[in-house]
């Protein structure tokens, strides 16, 4: 239901977590997003932008987890939370990625999310699962750049074909 009452911001955090816990997402993105709107100075503002992501993230609502995740950065970019919300941006990315016959936009945004994630916070325990995504996301390029290959290597365009292989090779 929508939190149209004011209610004290630890409340409004608690409902959300209870609600997340007991995978109602939808709701715990809701509490947590009524906590930013009532109380936004508070402390539990903060804390509960970053579980908003994630709660949007679990449910499958990645592009306002994204937005939400990139907000947080915006608005508290040396916070402990922040490796957090630059991870739950790269997830993100990383579950909307689609098979190699198909454009790789998300990939390219995993690798560079992952990238400043691994960049910004070397010692962060997220570092280990970026770097796996990072791994696969550039498998899935190059098993594009192999599938495009294919495709000039059945026309007889050589030249191209052997530019695209090269690519592959090289990185």
């Amino acid at each position: 239901t929508y939190v149209d009452q004011t209610e004290p911001a630890d409340v409004l955090y608690n409902q959300g977590l209870a609600n997340m816990n007991a995978g109602r997402l939808d709701e715990a993105s809701k509490k947590f997003d009524a906590v930013d709107r009532q109380h936004p100075y508070s402390e539990f503002a903060r804390k509960s932008m970053v579980m908003g992501a994630f709660a949007d993230y679990r449910a499958g609502n990645y592009d306002e987890a994204i937005g939400t995740a990139k907000r947080y950065l915006t608005l508290y970019p040396s916070t402990d939370d922040a490796a957090y919300a630059q991870y739950i941006i790269g997830l993100s990315y990383y579950r909307q990625i689609k098979d190699v016959t198909q454009d790789q936009k998300e990939a390219r945004q995993t690798i560079q999310t992952m990238q400043d994630l691994v960049t910004r916070w070397p010692n962060s325990e997220y570092v280990p699962d970026a770097k796996d995504k990072i791994r696969f996301a550039n498998d899935q390029l190059a098993g594009k750049e192999m599938q495009v290959g294919r495709y000039y290597l059945e026309r007889r365009e050589y030249i191209a074909a052997v530019k695209r292989f090269r690519t592959v090779v090289e990185t």
